[in-house]
């Protein structure tokens, strides 16, 4: 029996997102393992314990660190070391430079080693900075490294010069709250909690560069000119009120701005009557390591397009519409011909119903548990 660490310091923000969710899924689908290895979830001082609700056979052990450098540096060694692990497993992309047990590490992807764009925040820009030195010297020290996407894989291999037998793809999975909504009294309450239209297409990026949400807001004006009135609104929850109004001043377009929703953050369990409401999905991203949303959309019932780049065309299949996402003009054609046929979006709506049902987080916690007792088994006797 082996004792395991699993290091989640990311569950400590309030607004959880795709790295955060994964690490909790993670957690909860191990418990249902009912396995006979010792777990250990290694967090943030402040975490909101009732994350890890029906996992009580797991120990939770909240780590100091007042800012995320000092708790992954010398806090977390020091807390598995105090704990006697035989295994950590860091799963935010980066871990500690010296570890005094073997790291199983998740890396998601290597998108920080791109070129920074300078429309990014300070503080993008800073954990670009800090992925960038730190992630080429871990890796190499990990002795698994877990990756989403036989995309994410192949470049990690090439940028990084790691061995890919020592490189693992274990694809993300969908929860199963993710379904279409067919009560409409639910329907109408999350409707009036967020202020939004009965009906509405979909984007949910943020405003970094790779989330393309200047081509979307430009793709999306184009289509509104073209249709007028019978345009449906955008409801963009990544972005704020602030950026869309600068992005409509700036290219004069301030006179559709009411077609335009910025509700915000959506919590995490309203996002599936989020997707469930609208009626076409937008997730034309630059890059991306794996593409979780376009699995929730589709698991949800709704037509999606999205990008024929990176890992998206690896992850949606023949399910989405995919499009070149430097190309607005593809853009604005493609949501106007699913939206003119309805034969299509139904066709899509089944395809991605299909296409998501592949995807499940069972099947990660099992390969991920195979990895910890490979990792052990080989090095077990080197940390006795």
């Amino acid at each position: 029996m082996m004792k395991i660490g699993i290091e989640v310091q990311r569950l400590f923000r309030k607004e959880r997102f795709g790295i955060e969710t994964s690490a909790l899924e993670l957690i909860h689908e191990l418990h249902k393992l009912k396995t006979k290895h010792s777990i250990v979830v290694l967090t943030k001082k402040g975490t909101n314990q009732n994350l890890f609700k029906g996992c009580e056979e797991f120990k939770v052990r909240p780590v100091a660190g007042k800012v995320f450098i000092d708790f992954e540096q010398f806090c977390l060694p020091l807390a598995a070391k105090n704990e006697k692990l035989d295994i950590l497993h860091c799963t935010g992309n980066t871990t500690p430079i010296f570890s005094p047990v073997p790291i199983v590490q998740t890396l998601h992807d290597i998108i920080f080693m791109d070129p920074i764009p300078t429309t990014d925040s300070l503080y993008q820009r800073f954990g670009n900075y800090y992925r960038r030195f730190i992630v080429p010297i871990v890796t190499k020290k990990s002795k698994a490294v877990i990756t989403v996407s036989e995309h994410e894989k192949k470049r990690i291999v090439e940028r990084l010069a790691i061995p890919e037998k020592k490189i693992h793809v274990i694809h993300n999975g969908i929860n199963n709250r993710f379904q279409k909504n067919k009560d409409e009294s639910t329907h109408e309450i999350f409707l009036k909690k967020y202020k939004l239209p009965q009906k509405y297409i979909l984007f949910i990026g943020n405003n970094s560069h790779r989330k393309n949400p200047e081509r979307v807001l430009e793709a999306y004006a184009r289509y509104y000119h073209n249709k007028g009135s019978d345009s449906l609104p955008l409801v963009t929850p990544g972005l704020s009120k602030e950026f869309v109004n600068h992005y409509l001043k700036t290219s004069n377009q301030s006179q559709i701005q009411e077609n335009f929703f910025s509700p915000g953050y959506i919590e995490s369990n309203d996002l599936p009557l989020l997707y469930s409401g609208s009626t076409l999905f937008l997730f034309p991203s630059l890059s991306e390591g794996f593409g979780m949303p376009v699995l929730e959309a589709m698991a949800c019932g709704v037509p999606v397009i999205t990008s024929n780049t990176s890992s998206l065309p690896e992850i949606a299949g023949n399910a989405a519409r995919l499009i070149n996402p430097s190309d607005t003009q593809a853009l604005t054609q493609a949501i106007e011909e699913l939206l003119e046929n309805q034969n299509l979006m139904s066709e899509l709506s089944e395809r991605g119903l299909g296409q998501a049902e592949k995807f499940r987080w069972s099947t990660v916690a099992e390969k991920t548990m195979e990895i910890y007792e490979r990792v052990y088994s080989e090095t077990a006797s080197k940390y006795s």
